[in-house]
């Protein structure tokens, strides 16, 4: 994959490499790893470029326990190793591309990772570089999205399942370094794995819960902004609405397979009621942005479990726009006030009637 002989990357194999190290896992990413980052050294500028579009490759389809091993002082140290005590007016193609990769696994692993904590040190490296005068280039965001964690709906299986390959190479690396401090940290976290420990396991049927909350959020989001939207008001212009969209539309076909399995599986009626109340859910809100997209903008779904407003005043003030900083206040509020005035007027005809 790193020939001087080529001239350009081959994707479908650098893709293989990946899926080999998925595969073997075990001491796999770290040698692919090392391997790599002698690559991006090599006196060969063509070799050096082709080793870090691989390294690119395998970060982003590699996971945490090749993200372990690219954030060791180690790998850090080595492919900065070519770089002058003072940055040059000019960087080299190689330095520029390195100098990018390091703030983009800051920016979207130790700033969004859920295991952040174990990656400190690529953080330490751009602080070392920035304090030495090195520039960073700005980034794509596109290149970020790729990288960082995925907001995807995951099973309660699949969150334990991702939390024990993590763990799994996490622990093989702290018993590969070997300090004091390290085998005491492997000691606790085998005993976590083990089920010895079920102090520190989290509760991965709640972690679903909170992810289909999430989802959920995102839906009465979107709704409640759709109402917003002026006459002539673009919505594929708006950010928000259509990441919050997008959030929605990935989510509802695994929460369909959900609902399949769960019933193949006859396993709790309050699951599948709450994944189908999610989904209907879903379907309104769909269908009220395909209405606000033709330009129909009074169409009224249920959404949350509640009916469908109604017009019964025409008089009534116009809806403020939904604030993004109290959305929690403002229902309350609402729901407060709208609950205040049925008992006001019950109290005064209660005295009405007392009075006769």
């Amino acid at each position: 994959a790193c020939s001087p002989a080529r001239y350009e990357p081959e994707l479908s194999l650098n893709l293989e490499i990946c899926e080999m190290i998925n595969k073997k896992q075990g001491s796999a990413p770290r040698e692919a790893a090392s391997a790599i980052v002698k690559l991006v050294n090599s006196k060969n500028l063509n070799q050096a470029m082709l080793a870090l579009t691989l390294l690119d490759n395998c970060v982003k389809n590699c996971g945490y326990p090749f993200h372990l091993q690219i954030a060791s002082k180690e790998f850090l140290n080595e492919l900065v190793r070519k770089f002058p005590e003072r940055p040059a007016p000019f960087p080299s193609p190689v330095v520029q591309r390195i100098l990018y990769f390091i703030k983009e696994w800051k920016v979207a692993l130790t700033d969004m990772s859920r295991h952040k904590d174990d990656l400190v040190h690529i953080k330490d490296m751009y602080r070392l570089l920035r304090f030495k005068g090195y520039r960073f280039p700005e980034l794509r965001d596109s290149s970020v999205a790729a990288l960082a964690p995925s907001d995807s709906l995951k099973s309660a299986h699949e969150l334990e399942e991702e939390d024990r390959v993590a763990q799994s190479a996490k622990l093989q690396e702290l018993i590969r370094r070997g300090r004091p401090q390290d085998l005491v940290e492997a000691n606790r976290l085998m005993k976590i794995m083990s089920g010895f420990d079920t102090r520190q396991t989290p509760d991965y049927s709640q972690k679903f819960e909170d992810e289909l909350s999430k989802i959920q959020d995102k839906a009465i989001l979107l709704y409640e902004m759709l109402e917003t939207v002026k006459p002539g008001e673009k919505v594929d212009r708006n950010e928000t609405i259509m990441d919050l969209k997008g959030a929605c539309a990935s989510a509802q076909p695994k929460i369909q397979k959900m609902i399949t399995e769960e019933e193949d599986n006859d396993k709790i009626e309050e699951t599948i009621e709450n994944l189908l109340t999610l989904n209907d859910m879903i379907n309104n809100v769909m269908a009220k942005f395909a209405d606000v997209k033709k330009g129909l903008y009074d169409t009224q779904y249920e959404i949350s479990g509640k009916p469908p407003t109604q017009d019964t005043n025409t008089t009534q003030e116009p809806k403020q726009a939904i604030s993004l900083i109290d959305l929690d206040d403002a229902p309350a509020m609402s729901s407060s006030t709208g609950s205040a005035s049925p008992s006001i007027n019950n109290k005064s005809a209660l005295n009405e009637l007392s009075d006769l």
